[in-house]
């Protein structure tokens, strides 16, 4: 919002406050001032001059010679506006002024030499297009031109939140200032005094409770023209375009109250009539900016009692637009629901200055004050006749009162302020307060009823007007009692200590991505979309933790950081019913093992990644297994599930050669990825059981080489060795050796493995011993496994 100092001053006496003052005032009472900025700061040295003689170019016709007298002297200054006559007063930069920060240069026009320029409404961006330059009337010359046309005064531009609709308008933060300053404000009076009630013309009927007020009246007479020079400039400091007068007073009076208003054509719209409906499933409109929407039942629309004229709250129809033609006019005051207002505009991807307001609420109070100002403008501005009755339908509705309790106030604040001190403020920010025991009952004024609805924001009102600066800054007394952290967290925490442990770099990337990424990979991976993305980078939410992980190494590898281990714990989206959210940790790894070490010379592999997984399950008292995968991602053969208690919790692999060289451009070296679902482990994990009993007997180890099926995985091999040992002392398998090559059968991998054997009781003869190894002989060779020579 662009607050113009000059403007402000019509609604509240500022004195010789300086701009810098208000604008520190505001920001501590919370409303941030983002810059002050002084909209014409390029234009200096501007001047009042008088023509004092016009002759013709010698070169021809289309230019001429003026002799102009600026006060201080006669400047010759050539024009093409060849309208120009001796004796009017004009707008003149003489040679040395600046001009949009420039300095004006003589120059020469054939022959003739030109010591300044004219300027014109167009230059100063007080109206689209000039055919002449400008002409002031009672002006003196040599007068500065910014001080008579009031182009000096500073714009005060504010940021404000989402909840802060009623300081959307010059009278909103004329409020503000005043609660800050302690001054009074005010706003315009309305002199027209307009009957308000049922009218033989103009018709006015809500089929719909979005809309919850609607207000209406007819003016004749009109004569569309350019607005005066004071209307434009404040429009234009405000950051809008000046029209016509018509619509340049709608939006004046939008920028002065809050309130938006609408002006139909009422030749063009055919009726006097106003229905207002929920637009049909699949019915158009072309609204005024050309774009035709197509609408749904939960739009609401403005119409003539058929045909639609303006897609409510957001944006007229082409077909109802002022033009020059216009003579009737229909003004239309209304109150919408916000949720209604924001639903459509979101869907459509429309914003307005109009949509703006009514997302963050109106005041539904003062629709009948807005139309008189209206009124009066266009009957002083436009010529216009009052032709009906102020038509009023819908309902107004009173805010409830809130209870504000002293000790509350005092408790939230940390500091007791005089009775008379909160009530100062809530009545300058206009709430009602009445004096109960131990407090007030506090009615929020009708511009306030959106964001004012508890206690504590009345707390808030009244701290931030009082001014949290002048609130000494205390500890808060903290009893030392803690329920601790939450069990998950802890192991999360640890789990990333394991993965810095193991040299792995942790990465934070965004929930959001662009669904081309994802296609790219697999176009069978389905994700949730979102409804109102901010651009199609963030138009989905993630469906895995890999595609960052992707996106990391190619950033580095680009970067020739090319030794990696990222890892990332964040939520991944699932689209199924109920659209669930899980946490996962997501991890890449390619390069060699150990960079820091010349002498190790070992690449990461498979069975890295995999024993980073099998230590982090020991987090959760859990033992992974693992089952192939095929995937169009991952390479064949190199890609696992990993399994937990049955069910799979994740998968890594080495990604694809051909798609990390192709959308990643990684070109060298096996880039493994993979993903963990740490809600699901986390909800089947194993309570931790103590430390691991050693036996005071000795282990016995056997070596076993198998030949073993290529269609036989590993994962099953283990199964049927541990199968065939329940009950026995055996205690751990782990794999000593793979290989495949000379001397082994084609369509067998040669797997050695290694079997421990323990007892608790006693240490274990060799006959105990053998008798195991022959129930793994047995259940092998049943399973097409043959013992290697």
């Amino acid at each position: 919002m662009r607050v113009c100092l000059e403007w402000l001053s019509d609604f509240i006496d500022i004195g010789d406050r300086s701009v810098e003052n208000i604008s520190r005032s505001l920001s501590l009472s919370g409303t941030e001032v983002e810059r002050i900025e002084y909209p014409w700061a390029g234009l200096e040295g501007a001047v009042v001059g008088r023509i004092e003689s016009v002759s013709v170019h010698p070169a021809g016709d289309r230019l001429l010679v003026t002799g102009v007298n600026t006060g201080e002297r006669t400047l010759s200054i050539v024009t093409s506006d060849t309208t120009v006559k001796a004796g009017e007063t004009v707008a003149v930069l003489p040679e040395g002024s600046l001009f949009d920060g420039k300095a004006i240069a003589a120059r020469e026009f054939s022959g003739v030499r030109s010591e300044g320029m004219f300027l014109s409404l167009q230059e100063l961006e007080l109206e689209e297009r000039s055919l002449h330059i400008m002409r002031l009337e009672c002006a003196r010359v040599g007068e500065d031109l910014k001080s008579l046309l009031r182009l000096d005064s500073p714009v005060i531009e504010v940021e404000l939140t989402a909840n802060r609709g009623d300081c959307l308008s010059m009278i909103g933060l004329a409020r503000e200032v005043g609660a800050v300053l302690g001054l009074k404000t005010g706003r315009p009076p309305v002199e027209n005094d307009i009957d308000t009630g049922e009218d033989p013309v103009l018709k006015v009927a809500l089929n719909d409770t979005g809309c919850r007020r609607y207000s209406a009246l007819l003016m004749d007479g009109v004569k569309i023209a350019p607005s005066p020079l004071w209307l434009k400039r404040r429009l234009v400091a405000a950051g809008l375009r000046p029209i016509n007068n018509v619509v340049d007073i709608t939006n004046y009076v939008m920028l002065e109250t809050g309130h938006p208003i609408h002006a139909f054509d009422v030749d063009r719209i055919g009726s006097t009539k106003i229905l207002v409906r929920n637009a049909r499933n699949g019915e158009e409109l072309e609204l005024l900016d050309g774009r035709k929407v197509e609408l749904n039942e939960s739009d609401l629309l403005i119409t003539n009692g058929e045909n639609p004229l303006a897609l409510a709250g957001i944006m007229g129809g082409e077909d109802s637009g002022i033009d020059v033609t216009t003579d009737r006019v229909l003004l239309e005051v209304a109150v919408f629901d916000p949720v209604r207002i924001r639903k459509t505009a979101r869907r459509l991807g429309i914003s307005t200055d109009s949509s703006y307001r009514f997302e963050r609420g109106v005041d539904y109070t003062d629709s009948i004050y807005v139309l008189k100002r209206l009124a009066g403008l266009m009957e002083e501005l436009c010529r216009g006749r009052v032709a009906s009755k102020i038509v009023d339908v819908g309902r107004i509705e009173n805010p409830e009162g809130i209870s504000l309790r002293k000790t509350f106030v005092t408790e939230r604040l940390g500091k007791e302020l005089p009775d008379g001190e909160i009530e100062r403020i809530l009545t300058g920010l206009e709430f009602g307060v009445e004096r109960r025991d131990g407090g007030w009952i506090v009615t929020p004024p009708a511009f306030r009823a959106y964001d004012t609805t508890q206690e504590v924001d009345l707390v808030e009102e009244i701290g931030r007007i009082y001014g949290y600066d002048r609130i000494d800054d205390e500890l808060p007394r903290i009893l030392p009692v803690s329920i601790g952290v939450p069990g998950y967290l802890k192991r999360q925490r640890k789990l990333k200590e394991l993965m810095v442990a193991n040299g792995f770099d942790e990465i934070i990337s965004y929930s959001f991505m662009n669904p081309d990424e994802i296609r790219k990979v697999d176009e069978e991976i389905s994700f949730v979309p979102l409804q109102n993305p901010l651009s199609m980078d963030m138009a989905v939410m993630r469906p895995s933790m890999v595609f960052g992980m992707l996106s990391a190494a190619s950033y580095n590898f680009r970067r020739q950081n090319r030794d990696l281990k990222l890892f990332e714990i964040g939520s991944i989206f699932s689209p199924e019913t109920g659209r669930r959210e899980y946490t996962a940790v997501g991890f890449a790894a390619m390069g060699r093992e150990n960079p820091l070490d010349f002498s190790d010379k070992r690449a990461i592999d498979f069975f890295t990644v995999k024993g980073v997984i099998e230590e982090l399950f020991s987090l959760f008292g859990a033992s992974p297994r693992f089952g192939q995968i095929s995937r169009k991602w991952l390479e064949q053969g190199k890609a696992v599930s990993v399994i937990m208690d049955g069910r799979e919790v994740g998968f890594f692999g080495a990604f694809s050669r051909t798609l990390a060289d192709s959308l990643y451009d990684i070109k060298s070296g096996e880039l493994y990825v993979g993903e963990l679902n740490l809600t699901l482990i986390d909800s089947m994990r194993n309570e931790f059981t103590g430390s691991q009993r050693i036996s005071p007997f000795p282990r016995v180890s056997r070596d076993l080489s198998f030949l073993v099926p290529s269609s036989l995985a590993y994962s099953e091999l283990e199964g049927i060795i541990e199968s065939s040992l329940e009950g026995t002392s055996f205690s751990e398998i782990r794999v000593s050796d793979i290989y495949r090559g000379k001397g082994v059968e084609q369509g067998f991998t040669s797997v050695t493995v290694t079997l421990d054997f323990e007892s608790f009781e006693r240490t274990l003869t060799d006959d105990e011993v053998n008798d195991c190894i022959a129930k793994v002989l047995d259940a092998t060779s049943r399973a097409g496994v043959k013992l290697r020579g």
